[in-house]
């Protein structure tokens, strides 16, 4: 006879099981403790996420916030401009959607006169992947739904209160202009003089 064929005795048996109802007890009180835990990590992870989501909607209103306070300042420094680094303007629109199939596209503010256009792009901080923005998508966009501006030179400028100085000089070497806040004023500097027409 091997050691796992062995005879138990009645009382061998009958310790076996008790010990095994203390360790079922055992077990059944951890998972009941376990349980209690996850369903407490649980309630705290919901009231976390809805932490997350109020701060999400905070964060989000603060950045709109600070957009449409920085579209403000530089619509009202540029909505009565008369020449813009010696283009002449005739006319200022400010938000212009428009619409064409599928395509939409809306442009913070927009100045022209008969042969030139200026498309504002205003934000609070202008961050490096705008200007790449503006190349592939805005321009083509303005150009395709604005068909009867076809015929006019078309520039760029963007408008920010915090403009990263490596930003500033992406943007001029294509050609844009770079409208900044002028020394804590209400004024602002137009800065490029090497303009690119698209």
């Amino acid at each position: 006879m091997n050691s796992d064929e062995r005879d138990y005795s009645f009382q061998e048996i009958r310790q076996m099981l008790a010990e095994n109802a203390i360790q079922l007890r055992e077990l059944k009180i951890s998972q009941a403790q376990t349980d209690e835990q996850m369903k407490k990590t649980d309630e705290q992870m919901k009231r976390t996420d809805q932490k997350l989501e109020k701060l999400s909607k905070e964060l989000g209103n603060i950045g709109n916030n600070n957009g449409a306070v920085a579209e403000e300042f530089f619509w009202n420094a540029l909505k009565n401009i008369k020449e813009f680094k010696g283009i002449k303007v005739d006319f200022a629109d400010r938000n212009v959607y428009r619409k064409k199939g599928l395509l939409v596209d809306e442009f913070d503010a927009v100045l022209w006169n008969g042969s030139s256009v200026i498309i504002v792009e205003t934000k609070y901080k202008i961050h490096p992947n705008l200007i790449e923005k503006i190349k592939e998508k805005k321009i083509p966009n303005f150009k395709k739904l604005f068909s009867d501006k076809a015929d006019h030179k078309i520039y760029y400028a963007i408008a920010g209160f915090a403009i990263p100085n490596q930003v500033a000089e992406e943007a001029k070497q294509e050609g844009f202009f770079v409208i900044k806040q002028f020394a804590d004023s209400e004024n602002i500097v137009i800065e490029n003089n090497e303009i690119k027409a698209y």
